[in-house]
Protein backbone atom coordinates (compact mmCIF):
# COMPACT_ATOMS: atom_id res chain seq x y z
CA UNK A 1 0.00 0.00 0.00
CA UNK A 2 2.86 2.78 0.55
CA UNK A 3 3.80 2.20 -3.24
CA UNK A 4 0.37 4.10 -3.79
CA UNK A 5 1.65 7.26 -2.04
CA UNK A 6 5.19 7.05 -2.52
CA UNK A 7 4.69 9.60 -5.49
CA UNK A 8 3.37 12.18 -3.12
CA UNK A 9 6.69 12.54 -0.87
CA UNK A 10 8.53 14.77 -3.16
CA UNK A 11 5.18 17.49 -2.75
CA UNK A 12 5.63 17.47 1.18
CA UNK A 13 9.81 17.80 0.76
CA UNK A 14 9.31 20.85 -1.68
CA UNK A 15 11.24 23.52 -0.34
CA UNK A 16 11.43 22.26 3.40
CA UNK A 17 14.11 23.68 5.24
CA UNK A 18 14.52 20.27 7.60
CA UNK A 19 14.02 16.91 6.36
CA UNK A 20 13.82 14.34 9.11
CA UNK A 21 14.22 10.68 8.07
CA UNK A 22 13.23 8.21 10.96
CA UNK A 23 14.21 4.13 10.76
CA UNK A 24 13.76 1.41 13.41
CA UNK A 25 16.58 0.64 15.32
CA UNK A 26 15.75 -2.91 15.45
CA UNK A 27 15.39 -3.20 11.99
CA UNK A 28 18.06 -2.90 9.70
CA UNK A 29 15.67 -3.22 6.69
CA UNK A 30 14.05 -0.15 7.52
CA UNK A 31 17.33 1.54 7.33
CA UNK A 32 18.09 0.19 3.78
CA UNK A 33 14.54 1.23 2.75
CA UNK A 34 14.98 4.68 3.92
CA UNK A 35 18.09 5.06 1.90
CA UNK A 36 16.24 3.49 -1.01
CA UNK A 37 13.21 4.74 -0.99
CA UNK A 38 13.16 8.31 0.45
CA UNK A 39 16.63 9.72 -0.10
CA UNK A 40 15.56 10.87 -3.94
CA UNK A 41 12.41 12.60 -1.95
CA UNK A 42 14.83 15.08 -0.73
CA UNK A 43 15.73 16.85 -4.04
CA UNK A 44 12.71 19.19 -3.66
CA UNK A 45 14.12 19.99 -0.49
CA UNK A 46 15.97 23.89 -0.15
CA UNK A 47 19.51 24.07 -1.12
CA UNK A 48 20.44 24.86 2.65
CA UNK A 49 18.15 22.19 3.75
CA UNK A 50 18.95 20.57 7.69
CA UNK A 51 18.80 16.92 7.36
CA UNK A 52 18.58 14.50 10.57
CA UNK A 53 18.68 10.96 11.16
CA UNK A 54 16.53 9.29 13.63
CA UNK A 55 16.06 6.29 14.80
CA UNK A 56 13.39 5.28 16.56
CA UNK A 57 11.92 2.56 19.26
CA UNK A 58 14.84 2.48 21.24
CA UNK A 59 12.74 1.78 24.40
CA UNK A 60 12.77 -2.07 22.63
CA UNK A 61 16.17 -2.57 22.68
CA UNK A 62 17.95 -4.50 25.31
CA UNK A 63 20.18 -1.80 25.74
CA UNK A 64 18.58 -0.79 29.48
CA UNK A 65 21.19 1.51 30.30
CA UNK A 66 19.40 4.52 28.90
CA UNK A 67 20.64 7.54 30.40
CA UNK A 68 18.17 9.23 32.41
CA UNK A 69 16.09 12.00 30.43
CA UNK A 70 13.80 14.12 31.85
CA UNK A 71 10.82 13.69 29.36
CA UNK A 72 10.46 9.83 30.35
CA UNK A 73 9.45 8.74 33.18
CA UNK A 74 10.65 6.15 35.61
CA UNK A 75 8.21 3.12 35.45
CA UNK A 76 8.25 3.31 30.68
CA UNK A 77 11.51 1.74 31.64
CA UNK A 78 10.70 -2.26 31.16
CA UNK A 79 12.67 -5.11 32.58
CA UNK A 80 15.50 -6.73 30.15
CA UNK A 81 13.75 -9.75 29.66
CA UNK A 82 11.40 -8.79 26.74
CA UNK A 83 13.60 -6.70 24.76
CA UNK A 84 15.61 -6.84 21.33
CA UNK A 85 18.61 -6.65 20.45
CA UNK A 86 19.45 -3.39 18.29
CA UNK A 87 20.41 -4.44 14.61
CA UNK A 88 21.39 -0.81 13.82
CA UNK A 89 24.36 1.03 15.55
CA UNK A 90 24.99 4.60 15.91
CA UNK A 91 27.58 4.65 13.29
CA UNK A 92 25.13 3.17 10.34
CA UNK A 93 22.78 6.37 10.98
CA UNK A 94 26.01 8.08 10.74
CA UNK A 95 27.29 6.48 7.60
CA UNK A 96 23.62 7.00 5.81
CA UNK A 97 23.92 10.89 7.24
CA UNK A 98 27.44 10.82 5.32
CA UNK A 99 25.58 9.42 2.31
CA UNK A 100 23.06 12.01 2.09
CA UNK A 101 25.53 14.90 1.82
CA UNK A 102 27.42 13.18 -0.72
CA UNK A 103 24.04 12.53 -2.22
CA UNK A 104 23.53 16.08 -2.08
CA UNK A 105 26.56 17.42 -3.08
CA UNK A 106 27.25 19.11 0.19
CA UNK A 107 30.89 19.66 1.72
CA UNK A 108 31.42 18.02 5.52
CA UNK A 109 32.66 21.40 6.97
CA UNK A 110 29.66 23.56 5.70
CA UNK A 111 27.14 21.57 7.72
CA UNK A 112 26.56 20.46 11.19
CA UNK A 113 28.24 17.42 11.94
CA UNK A 114 27.18 13.85 11.71
CA UNK A 115 26.95 12.74 15.27
CA UNK A 116 24.95 16.06 15.97
CA UNK A 117 22.35 15.07 13.35
CA UNK A 118 21.73 11.40 14.34
CA UNK A 119 19.39 10.63 17.11
CA UNK A 120 18.11 7.20 18.85
CA UNK A 121 14.32 8.17 20.42
CA UNK A 122 11.37 6.45 21.43
CA UNK A 123 8.04 8.38 20.35
CA UNK A 124 6.55 5.76 22.55
CA UNK A 125 8.15 6.69 25.86
CA UNK A 126 9.11 10.35 24.45
CA UNK A 127 12.69 9.72 25.66
CA UNK A 128 15.44 12.43 23.28
CA UNK A 129 12.25 13.43 21.34
CA UNK A 130 12.10 16.80 22.68
CA UNK A 131 15.46 17.28 22.44
CA UNK A 132 15.82 16.13 18.67
CA UNK A 133 12.90 18.97 17.74
CA UNK A 134 14.70 21.72 19.34
CA UNK A 135 17.77 20.69 17.86
CA UNK A 136 16.72 20.96 14.84
CA UNK A 137 14.41 23.83 15.25
CA UNK A 138 17.29 25.96 16.56
CA UNK A 139 19.25 25.47 13.50
CA UNK A 140 15.83 25.80 11.27
CA UNK A 141 15.13 29.27 12.40
CA UNK A 142 17.80 31.33 10.79
CA UNK A 143 17.54 29.19 7.71
CA UNK A 144 13.98 30.42 7.53
CA UNK A 145 14.95 34.03 8.42
CA UNK A 146 17.75 34.08 5.76
CA UNK A 147 15.53 32.47 2.97
CA UNK A 148 12.88 35.08 3.37
CA UNK A 149 15.27 38.25 3.47
CA UNK A 150 17.21 36.76 0.47
CA UNK A 151 13.78 36.85 -2.14
CA UNK A 152 10.46 36.57 -2.95
CA UNK A 153 7.99 33.51 -1.44
CA UNK A 154 8.07 30.34 -2.85
CA UNK A 155 4.03 30.08 -2.47
CA UNK A 156 1.33 32.13 -4.28
CA UNK A 157 -0.78 33.99 -2.31
CA UNK A 158 -4.41 33.19 -3.51
CA UNK A 159 -6.15 36.16 -1.57
CA UNK A 160 -4.18 38.83 -3.96
CA UNK A 161 -6.32 37.46 -6.73
CA UNK A 162 -7.14 40.26 -9.74
CA UNK A 163 -9.76 39.04 -12.35
CA UNK A 164 -8.54 39.46 -15.61
CA UNK A 165 -10.27 42.02 -17.74
CA UNK A 166 -12.66 40.78 -20.62
CA UNK A 167 -11.38 41.45 -24.04
CA UNK A 168 -12.77 40.28 -27.10
CA UNK A 169 -11.10 37.60 -29.18
CA UNK A 170 -11.41 35.99 -32.65
CA UNK A 171 -12.70 37.78 -36.19
CA UNK A 172 -14.94 39.82 -34.45
CA UNK A 173 -13.29 41.94 -32.28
Amino acid sequence: GREQFHGLGSMYCRGAAAVILTYDVNSLQSLTELEERFLALTDSASADCIFAIVGNKVDLTDDCALPPDENRPEKSVASCGSKVRKQVRAEDAIALYKKILKYKMLDEKDVPAAEKMCFETSAKTGYKVDYLFETVFEMVVPIIGRQKAEGPPQTVDITDYKPAKRTKSGCCA
